[in-house]
């Protein structure tokens, strides 16, 4: 009898590196010292003893690249079942305007660097490799390489890893250059007021005491029928089955009008590659529909905020896993111009907005947003951490409920892409990519001028 193994041993890889990771995160004072995220320190440790590198064991790409592509839709849609809470502030929608400029920001950057490359050194390559800047750093592993994979199969050869390289890039600029910025403004700017802030707790990762220990959820479901962690997996894995049977049917919709375009399977391609999107609005529709009936107690924020935790450590291990270093040498060039320049722009603009803004906790807020713009959310609530250990300001809650407000500002960003690549399939693909620039420019223009005399409010509480 012939069991497949392959599943359980690349979980039992990732888990077992998640293991080790938190064991030499709680033992070792570098780590500790720069807070180093026990999933990204797991991704860099299976990469080192993986195929892609000393070869110890054996890791695949296109397995681990799988994984995160269905991790990135479990993690929007159990973040989204949550029930929401009215948290929002002026601060709030501040700080989500913000963000989603400084997303656009990187968008334009890359895709200038990427237009010049083309029409220089690099004549073919693919039109929309600029916006791996915007998907890896703003965006995290998941919509990068779900996105790039999409784009595989319009001809851009290995996309998926090279969204995955830009993503890990992104976690470095994070955990080493974010780090580095905040100890520097601590020195500078609190002295000892902030000295040591961190417990032993947040440095190790490990809470020791029971006391300590927070609670991960209530259960929702009497045991004795189906556990409650059971139910909420279920209730998630309800709705990506409703999202996979949407996707199919909308690209035999599509298909049916023209089986033989170029342009509509490009527009199907890119359908699955934001599986994410069309999966948080199912998501958003399913909780109306249970809230509706009176269901609504059944879903509880703390397990499915676990289910979300879960699914974003592993897509972090294996997104970090499956980076393929011959792709990332074939492209060293560009990626690194790109990269350095978008992450030394993003510490320029993250400083320069924040300090004439006039919100109030500005070096916390400058922590929290260059993390979430360069790593993940969490990324920019390490190191607020840093700063901030208790949470007693509100920049972790600005940062967090202003990632909400965000998201839609930032989907018509990931939705340009379709343009560059309508743009491959006419006779002038120039103007196509011109005109995107043209458009995000316009877009960010806009809202940067909302964000301005939106902030106008807090100057004059400063002033006063």
């Amino acid at each position: 009898m012939a069991i497949q193994w392959d599943f359980m041993l690349d979980i039992g890889i990732l888990g077992t590196a998640l293991f080790v990771a938190t064991i030499l995160r709680s033992k070792i004072k570098l780590l500790q010292k720069f807070m180093v995220p026990n999933n990204i320190l797991a991704g860099f440790l299976l990469l080192a003893v993986g195929s892609g590198g000393f070869g110890l064991i054996e890791t695949s790409t296109e397995r681990f690249g799988n994984y995160v592509y269905h991790l990135l839709a479990i993690v929007f849609i159990a973040m989204t079942l949550r029930k929401a809470e009215n948290k929002s502030s002026k601060s709030t929608f501040a700080l989500g305007l913000l963000m989603s400029v400084g997303t656009g920001i990187q968008a334009i950057i890359g895709l200038v660097i990427a237009y010049i490359f083309m029409q220089t050194i690099l004549p073919d390559l693919f039109p929309t490799f600029g916006y791996f800047l915007m998907l890896g750093f703003a965006q995290g592993p998941g919509q990068s390489y779900s996105l790039g994979k999409s784009w595989e199969l319009s001809g851009f050869e290995n996309a998926g890893d090279i969204g995955l390289t830009f993503a890990a890039i992104g976690y470095i600029w994070a955990a080493l250059i974010g780090v580095l910025v905040i100890y520097w403004l601590k020195k500078k700017y609190y002295g000892k007021t902030h000295a040591n802030t961190s417990s032993s707790n947040q440095k190790k990762g490990v809470i020791k005491e029971l006391k300590e220990q927070p609670c991960a959820g209530n259960l929702t479901t009497d045991t004795a029928a189906i556990d409650g962690f059971s139910f909420q997996i279920a209730a998630v894995i309800f709705v990506y089955i409703l999202t996979f049977l949407f996707l199919k049917g909308l690209g035999k919709t599509l298909l049916s009008f023209n089986e033989d375009s170029k342009i509509i399977h490009q527009l199907v391609n890119t359908a699955w590659g934001l599986h994410f999107i069309f999966a948080a609005f199912i998501a958003v529709l399913v909780k109306k529909i249970i809230y509706k009936f009176g269901w609504g107690n059944m879903l509880n924020n703390g397990l499915l905020t676990r289910i979300s935790g879960v699914s974003l450590d592993f897509m972090v291990t294996a997104s970090i896993a499956a980076i393929s270093i011959p792709v990332v040498v074939q492209y060293i060039g560009i990626i690194l111009t790109i990269t350095t320049i978008g992450g030394l722009f993003t510490v320029y603009f993250v400083f320069h907005e924040i300090r004439k803004s006039g919100l109030n906790h500005p070096f916390e807020r400058i922590a929290g947003l260059f993390g979430t713009l360069t790593g993940t959310l969490s990324s920019g609530l390490i190191l607020i951490r840093i700063l901030d250990k208790d949470f007693k300001t509100n920049a972790a809650h600005d940062q967090v409920f202003g990632a909400g407000i965000a998201a839609p500002f930032i989907a018509p960003l990931i939705l340009s892409v379709i343009v560059p690549l309508l743009g491959m399939n006419s006779s002038n693909p120039d103007l196509y990519y011109l005109l995107t620039l043209a458009g995000i420019f316009l877009y960010i223009s806009i809202l940067y001028i909302i964000w301005r005399r939106y902030t106008r409010k807090f100057k004059k509480k400063t002033v006063k």
